[in-house]
């Protein structure tokens, strides 16, 4: 396996893991989609000074030797990535009043 990361047609092939043909894919995906349901499940149930403070562990463990630059890279790329959760969220709540 090469150290590469995932490319465009990899990441959308885990997010829409129904669309796999090959049934090996579709087992590992739906694995990583079980694990993954479970972490978010865990880290939606914490109370919420656990919330915190779990987050708060994550930013700092994240910035350990990286540089001011890189600081700011990592966490604008982690703003945008709540920005697309809560937006998404939104427009579904929007969708699901309309019904």
């Amino acid at each position: 396996m090469s150290n590469q990361s995932p490319g465009y047609e990899d990441i959308t092939r885990i997010l829409n893991f129904e669309d796999t043909s090959d049934n090996n894919d579709k087992d590992k995906v739906n694995s990583e989609n079980n694990a993954y349901k479970t972490l978010v499940s865990y880290i939606t149930s914490l109370p919420p000074k656990q919330f915190i403070l779990l987050s708060s562990l994550i930013g700092i463990l994240l910035i350990d030797n990286i540089d001011t630059k890189d600081q700011f890279i990592l966490g604008k790329f982690i703003n945008n990535v709540g920005q697309t959760i809560l937006t998404a969220a939104a427009q579904e709540q929007i969708n699901i009043k309309k019904d």
